[in-house]
């Protein structure tokens, strides 16, 4: 790939801050090697970076570089960019959006919610113990999954869901989202929305309006036995309020792959506790190929001045 010249050339600065976007820097390396591609900046400032490719903007990185156009996040959420408190409004940012992210969460929801509803758990210590135990067979047509964001990945979930024979509702913040699923929208259409939740499912992004959104008092209007699914962004749900729900047997438990502390520190509650399953965020992740590829390809559609693929509406945070 040929990045076209300009009176300032192109030159990208990645952050290496885990093997994820280390893996997405060596793709990059390979995909367009001619490309300036540094991993720090030498000095107090460096004018010639235009464009950033990272997962999540430290304090104080941005005002030494006067002349950033895009800061590019190298995963499918931009909070990590948007976060940062000095990101200059000018400044353009963009997530991934890959096709095969919606796939492979809709694999993770899935299994999160069959390993619970097909007692899995249960068949795993019969086996243990060489017991030889028949479980009964829920009916799935009589049991509701509420999916709380109905975007790109969202959309993919309910569909795998409702395959699976479940009823799939969703919810979202505003009207607009074309879904082949009943729609609740808004705060005013959350409190019936969740009563009927068997399993609710929480894809939101992570966004001023989405911190601490779900917690003792919105979880408790789920129905009684009600299973927790995170697969969005550590802070959306207050962590703290769903254990104490789950130990007090209004919650049949949960399943999180994401949380306000990562890695989740050795001495959580959440580790061990018999009725949550705990993952290491590790649901989805954009295959490394088409990111690289919507990111050299908007860094040419920044060079001719052209509408950028996946901007993210920073009012919305998505």
């Amino acid at each position: 790939m040929k990045v076209a010249s300009t009176q300032r050339p192109v030159k990208v600065l990645m952050l290496l801050t885990s093997d994820f976007v280390t893996a997405r820097y060596e793709a990059l390396r390979a995909r367009a090697p001619e490309l300036n591609v540094v991993t720090r900046i030498d000095g107090d400032t460096d004018p010639d970076v235009t464009a950033l490719f990272a997962f999540k903007l430290p304090a104080g990185l941005l005002p030494r570089l006067p002349n950033l156009q895009l800061a590019a996040s190298v995963g499918a959420g931009a909070d990590g960019i948007l976060g940062a408190p000095d990101l200059p409004a000018s400044v353009k940012v963009t997530r991934a959006v890959e096709p095969g992210l919606g796939l492979s969460m809709a694999q993770y929801v899935s299994l999160q919610i069959l390993q619970h509803f097909r007692a899995l758990p249960t068949l795993q210590a019969q086996h243990a113990a060489h017991e030889w135990k028949r479980v009964a067979v829920p009916d799935s047509r009589e049991y509701t999954v509420g999916i709380m964001g109905l975007g790109s990945i969202g959309s993919v979930v309910a569909d795998v869901v409702a395959a699976l024979g479940f009823k799939v509702i969703g919810w979202t913040r505003s009207e607009g989202r074309a879904a082949r699923v009943p729609v609740f929208v808004g705060e005013q259409g959350m409190d019936e929305f969740l009563g009927q939740c068997n399993y609710l499912v929480c894809l939101l992004p992570s966004t001023a309006q989405t911190a601490g959104l779900i917690n003792r008092a919105f979880l408790s209007k789920l129905p009684q036995g009600a299973y927790v699914i995170n697969a969005a962004r550590g802070g959306i749900v207050v962590e703290a309020d769903l254990l104490a729900l789950v130990d007090e047997g209004h919650l049949g438990g949960a399943a999180f792959d994401v949380f306000a502390t990562e890695p989740l520190p050795a001495n959580s509650p959440f580790w061990g506790h018999e009725k949550v399953l705990v993952t290491p965020h590790i649901a989805a992740q954009p295959s490394v190929g088409p990111v690289v590829e919507q990111f050299l390809e908007n860094l040419q559609r920044l060079e001719r001045g052209d509408p950028l693929i996946n901007e993210v509406d920073r009012s919305l945070g998505y």
